[in-house]
């Protein structure tokens, strides 16, 4: 072996060291998904190098074993172009053969309704940040985002109900069930432990000691939906209650029927709309400020949230919304409420037009002049950027601090009106696994710089040894 054989080893093994050594830094830090990153760049740089080793490319290089940057650059444009290919026709076919994607809204003859889509009544930014930043964030993010353990659940039982009593059961996320003694109400249904977006990245639910289907549930009267976002609109959960009476937004309908759903089964509700649905229940779609769109079209379906007067008890569901002074105005109208069933989840700031933060939430609970408030859309899915039981935590210390009730129930547990409320508390009792010894050992982070200063070294042996001046004399 020559010396410079030698010493391209050697710089060869410090830049491995120097790789391995970044990727044991990243593992302690809760960033995995950069050395997954990482991977698939050595994978790529792997294949390339390969490919260049043919004459697949350009037949006139003779050199295989040097190939230029001319044909790396060739072989990665066109591996590049193959995988962009292959996403948008995947995309396009889903888009357009996918039953899950719903059926075509059309236009509507509404206030809301101009300049071909739907809009907030407020002038409304979905995201004030930038979406590659993001989505980067989202990728690389610490794993404080989901549990890796078993969720303590409640299984659901259906508890006997006096004559006037109402009783709530929360199923995770944004799937509220409300009972009297003989009527059944499902919000924004997304039961089974699925994959929550049709697509195979869509985020899996978080493990629950007990699952929930529409089986474990008593028949079904009425369904409502807040907006047609997968989170809270799934083909499957809805087909599974065909029997059951939908009350939608307007545009939302569409997808129903493209589904199987009776036409005559599901009624549209543009903003204030109200509706004597029986002696026994009232209801109202008020606005929320959020958006919505299942294809490649966005805003081309109403959103909202629900006012429910139920057997003599008064309810808000929020569905999606950014805070608004709107609270305050359905709360005149509507109010004072037993329950506001609000948002407190999946919140970012530069979402902060279309999601509430948990601090907003109760606010939101305080102008619709609720007695108390019951936070969701969270502890199911990753959707942001923040820590799983965050949007719990923060609710109930802004609860404290604003002299607002918070009901903070177990997933699954039916608790009833006006009866005792639940404040269990129940994720400060979740036991986090210790980390693996990699993460917590000493000794690892003392070979982290031990690493670092070794690769650097081998980097440089061959500067470092040689004999050569590093500056020429003036002659």
């Amino acid at each position: 072996m020559t010396p410079d054989e030698h010493h391209k080893k050697i710089k060869s093994s410090g830049k491995v060291i120097l790789l391995l050594t970044f990727m044991l830094w990243f593992y302690r830090n809760n960033l995995q998904s950069i050395n997954f990153l990482i991977l698939l760049v050595l994978l790529i740089r792997v294949s390339i190098n390969l490919l260049c080793r043919t004459s697949v490319y350009s037949k006139k290089e003779t050199d295989l074993k040097n190939p230029s940057f001319k044909r790396k650059a060739k072989i990665f444009s066109t591996m590049v172009l193959f995988f962009i290919v292959i996403i948008l026709l995947s995309a396009t076919a889903f888009l357009n053969l996918s039953p899950q994607v719903g059926g075509d809204p059309g236009s509507y003859d509404s206030p809301n309704y101009y300049d071909g889509k739907f809009n907030n009544l407020n002038e409304t930014s979905v995201s004030t940040g930038s979406f590659f930043g993001t989505l980067l964030e989202y990728m690389v993010g610490d794993d404080d985002r989901q549990p890796d353990v078993v969720l303590p659940t409640k299984e659901y039982q259906n508890m006997p109900l006096n004559q006037s009593d109402v009783s709530i059961t929360w199923f995770g996320h944004s799937t509220i069930l409300i009972q009297s003694h003989n009527t059944t109400i499902l919000m924004d249904p997304i039961l089974g432990d699925g994959e929550l977006d049709p697509l195979i990245f869509g985020p899996s639910p978080f493990a629950y000691e007990h699952t929930y289907g529409i089986e474990d549930l008593p028949p079904v009267d009425y369904v409502f939906i807040s907006h047609d976002h997968y989170d809270h609109l799934d083909m499957g959960t809805i087909q599974s209650l065909a029997g059951a009476e939908f009350f939608v937004p307007l545009g939302v309908k569409s997808h129903l029927t493209t589904w199987d759903i009776p036409s005559e089964s599901v009624i549209e509700f543009d903003w204030y709309d109200e509706y004597n649905v029986s002696s026994e229940l009232f209801i109202a779609l008020t606005p929320s400020q959020h958006f919505s769109g299942r294809g490649l079209s966005g805003d081309n379906t109403l959103w909202g949230s629900w006012v429910l007067e139920f057997n003599g008890h008064k309810i808000f569901f929020s569905g999606d919304s950014g805070y608004s002074d709107e609270y305050a105005k359905i709360g005149e109208k509507y109010g004072p409420f037993d329950i506001a069933i609000i948002e407190a989840g999946q919140y970012n700031e530069a979402w902060s037009s279309i999601h509430m933060f948990p601090e907003q939430s109760v606010q939101a609970s305080i102008d619709l002049e609720a007695s108390t408030i019951l936070p969701i859309h969270n502890t199911k899915y990753v959707l942001s950027l923040h820590k799983w039981n965050a949007p719990l935590e923060r609710v109930t210390a802004a609860g404290e601090l604003l002299n607002q009730t918070v009901s903070t129930p177990y997933i699954g547990e039916s608790f009833v009106l006006g009866g005792e409320n639940p404040e269990y508390r129940w994720w400060r009792d979740v036991e986090i696994p210790s980390p693996p010894w990699l993460k917590e050992s000493k000794f690892v982070g003392f070979m982290i710089p031990l690493f670092l200063f070794s690769s650097l070294i081998m980097i440089n042996f061959q500067r470092l040894t040689s004999e050569e001046p590093r500056f020429k004399e003036q002659e």
